[in-house]
């Protein structure tokens, strides 16, 4: 997946623009997209200052000779012994101060706090001037990551349809999927969501010992990680009958995702595709019960850029990747949310997921 001097030529020409001079990313989704590092954040500090002709990596010294040899081609490797100050080492690179420097927004405040005392006349901004506009934009790799990253993760899902749900509970159907999940191949942060009957009108709700009983619509968001990009899915499917009024609030929903996905091309806001699928629900009487944003950038995070809420003017463009998941969540009865991931190619969105949206019946 890396291509280190392709991504720091990208970065440089971003910063060129908006007149940054550095910009510093210590271990985080952030370098991994730069460089392909995966290490954690410790007390050792690493991190990688890429100037608009240079690119330092900052690291401990005894890490130096496991240091992948791509990122030791691509950059100046200044290792610091445990006797030395590495942002003072750091600091020996620049033959003069830095004006603007930008600081990835998934740095540690004590990095950035280091940083600052050894560069104290530099102005300071936010990485995501950068990165952001950097990740919101999938190449054709990290597009075929996505795609087996949701493949799998639905084939881990409809295992679990076989299997049923009845007589199981919330917390038991939940583990059972992350299982089935992790077997396919992929990671899996934490328990997918599964939410039955009236916690179902909980959009976050945490599986519990709440057992999965027949009339029951159950909502259930899960995915993974595969080779570090994400999949998000929800799909609501009901246990043998379904409640009342559940087939209309159902085909609204469907009606919204469907409608967004043709709607989502290059050129419209952000806003835009939020108040397309909230007008459809709030046509049909059920607007007060949509109670979240439309959806958000996926890929190397769970959530980032762009985000399809309401107020965002951001345009949507070529090579953004982000879910689509309108829902109805009617107090004390259950909810009803589909969620896809759309990615956005020349002649409009294309859908990640693959599964149904037909309405499934389980046992």
């Amino acid at each position: 997946m890396k291509n280190i001097k392709k991504r720091f030529e990208k970065a440089r020409n971003i910063m060129e623009e908006a007149h940054i001079d550095c910009l510093v990313i210590s271990p985080s989704s952030d370098l991994y997209y730069l460089t392909g590092y995966n290490g954690i954040f410790m007390e050792r500090p690493v991190f990688l200052l890429l100037t608009k002709v240079d690119a330092f990596f900052i690291l401990p010294e005894f890490e130096l000779s496991s240091l992948d040899h791509e990122i030791a081609e691509c950059t100046t490797c200044i290792a610091w012994k445990d006797t030395e100050n590495p942002y003072e080492k750091a600091a020996a690179c620049f033959g003069e101060s830095i004006e603007t420097a930008a600081i990835s927004n998934l740095t540690p405040s004590v990095i950035f706090y280091k940083l600052q005392e050894i560069f104290p006349r530099s102005r300071w901004v936010l990485g995501e001037r950068v990165m952001a506009i950097l990740r919101a934009k999938k190449d054709k790799k990290e597009l075929a990551l996505m795609r087996e990253a949701h493949v799998l993760a639905g084939n881990a899902f409809l295992k679990l349809m076989e299997k049923g749900l009845k007589g199981r509970t919330e917390l038991d159907a939940a583990k059972m999927l992350k299982n089935l999940i992790i077997d396919e191949g992929l990671t899996c942060q934490g328990l997918p969501l599964v939410a039955t009957g009236a916690f179902g009108a909980m959009p976050h709700h945490h599986a519990e010992n709440v057992l999965i009983s027949k009339g029951d619509a159950v909502v259930i968001d899960f995915g993974g990680g595969y080779e570090g990009y994400f999949s998000d899915i929800t799909r609501t499917v009901i246990v043998e009958r379904e409640p009342e009024e559940f087939s209309e609030v159902y085909n609204v929903v469907r009606k919204a995702n469907e409608t967004v996905c043709r709607y989502a091309v290059p050129g419209r806001t952000c806003e835009a595709l939020d108040q397309m699928a909230r007008k459809i629900i709030t046509k049909a009487g059920y607007g007060d019960y949509f109670t979240h944003r439309l959806g958000h950038g996926i890929g190397l995070d769970i959530h980032e850029e762009p985000y399809i809420v309401s107020g965002n003017q951001k345009l949507i463009e070529l090579g953004n990747t982000f879910s689509n998941e309108p829902g109805i969540y009617l107090p004390d009865q259950f909810g009803v949310r589909i969620e896809d991931v759309l990615y956005i190619g020349e002649k409009g969105a294309v859908c990640l997921t693959e599964l149904t949206h037909d309405m499934m019946t389980v046992d």
